[in-house]
């Protein structure tokens, strides 16, 4: 059963660096703020829509809506609304929250407490949305609900494209944070409605502002999670950003380059753009008693195991180094090096799993696989299947996209002489 959502979307900023209100503009036929609106209307579940506009600009709000987008919008009768607006961010999202409040409680709303609101409209989850973000994907929107759901709040997000520099106001670069850490928060961002009012309540009465909402949601409720954002989901901040389409890429110098073309066709200078990369991982331990035997997160039975600073999984070590490889994010040492005290022992699975995050942040997606493993003995058919699904849920696939095989060097070499085991890895990544 699909669960009720409601949406809130803000469009009564000033347009101070736009030079006017953007979400009237025209875009392709179509005014701005009528393309963010239309990307919910059939949101499965929704169920109320509020837009916050300039105080006395309502109507003329209302006016950009299109014609399909009232058609789609018709079934929620007085539970869509265009609400005024107030001086920051922080104060508009606020009384678009008390409007979705009052329109799905109005019985239980007039004392002010949050905490009186019905439990399913306490819980009902609430996408907050930019109205200069025309660009958003109602996929998207349905992927932050559903995160939202399960935790309680969640953001996308996506990698940053240039190097981070913190600085100061006497024009000094006082911190390089690395970008590996870091990533840009968008929109539509989702949460229960009942704590995120209460948040901006208090917000309010302790004189607190926020660019976004999940910073007061983490400041007076608890954690955020993230999901993947969309390269494509802009918000238009400057009149130039008008002239971006779906697919360009990112503008120089206020000029929108040309859009990227179709990823396996090459351009008119013979270039293809990055559609997909491809990662290579090698390891190779050496083998000792009284150490477990560790394969892709699985133990094998052996009267010896690997040698090594941490668990000592020369499968996963190879897998990670083959994530890392296909973004470029260099191998297993730089990340997690060898000495760390945080390291020592570590479990190669948490391992893993950090560097496919690193991975995810950079804007790439693993979907598929190979990797083979070189040992002596014992015999690795029996365990062939565990560790496939092993290595498929670390790295978020399906098991079909997980191959596994196990060979012998025939007696040569330390491998075959049974001093050490030996793994590979080749990994196929994909734009996120």
């Amino acid at each position: 059963m699909t669960e009720p959502v409601a949406v809130l979307i803000t469009a009564a900023g000033s347009g101070r660096r736009f030079g006017g209100k953007k979400e009237t503009e025209d875009l392709d036929g179509r005014a701005v703020l009528d393309r963010a609106v239309s990307a919910f209307c059939r949101l499965p579940g929704l169920t109320a829509l509020v837009v916050t506009a300039p105080e006395g600009l309502e109507a003329g709000l209302r006016q950009a809506l299109g014609s399909s987008t009232f058609t789609d919008l018709e079934r929620l009768g007085d539970r869509f609304r265009i609400v005024p607006g107030g001086a920051t961010r922080r104060d508009s999202v606020r009384r678009g929250l008390e409007a979705l409040a009052k329109t799905l409680a109005p019985a239980v709303t007039a004392d002010g407490s949050a905490a009186l609101l019905p439990e399913n409209v306490q819980d009902m989850v609430v996408l907050v949305h930019d109205g200069a973000r025309p660009w958003l994907s109602p996929a998207l929107a349905e992927r932050v609900a559903s995160a939202a759901a399960r935790v309680g709040a969640c953001v996308p997000v996506t990698p940053l494209v240039e190097t981070p520099k913190e600085i100061s106001p006497d024009g000094l670069v006082t911190r390089h944070p690395p970008r590996s850490v870091l990533a840009s928060a968008q929109t539509p961002q989702g949460f229960r409605l009942g704590p995120l009012l209460e948040a901006h309540r208090k917000a309010e009465s302790e004189g607190v502002e926020a660019t976004d909402d999940a910073e007061l949601w983490a400041r007076y409720v608890g954690p955020v999670a993230w999901t993947e954002g969309e390269r494509a989901n802009r918000k238009i901040t400057f009149r130039e950003d008008l002239g971006y389409r779906p697919g360009d890429s990112d503008p120089v110098g206020g000029v929108p380059a040309r859009a990227v073309p179709d990823p396996f066709t090459a351009d008119s200078r013979g270039d293809v753009p990055e559609a997909f990369r491809v990662g290579e991982g090698w390891d190779i331990h050496r083998l000792v008693p009284g150490r477990r035997l560790l394969l892709g997160g699985v133990e094998v039975p052996s009267d010896r195991g690997e040698e090594g600073y941490s668990d000592g999984d020369v499968l996963l070590h190879a897998v990670i180094d083959a994530l890392l490889g296909s973004a470029a994010l260099g191998d297993i040492g730089l990340h997690f090096p060898p000495g760390a005290p945080e390291w020592k022992d570590a479990d190669s699975r948490d391992l893993t799993r950090r560097a496919r995050d690193l991975v995810r942040r950079a804007g790439w997606r693993p979907v598929n696989l190979d990797c083979t493993v070189i040992l002596e003995r014992p015999r690795l058919a029996p365990h062939r299947e565990a560790i496939r699904s092993s290595l498929a849920d670390l790295l978020g696939l399906d098991r079909s996209s997980v191959s596994f095989k196990a060979k012998t060097m025939e007696g040569l070499g330390p491998v075959g002489e049974g001093r050490a085991v030996e793994a590979r890895a080749v990994l196929l990544a994909v734009r996120a």
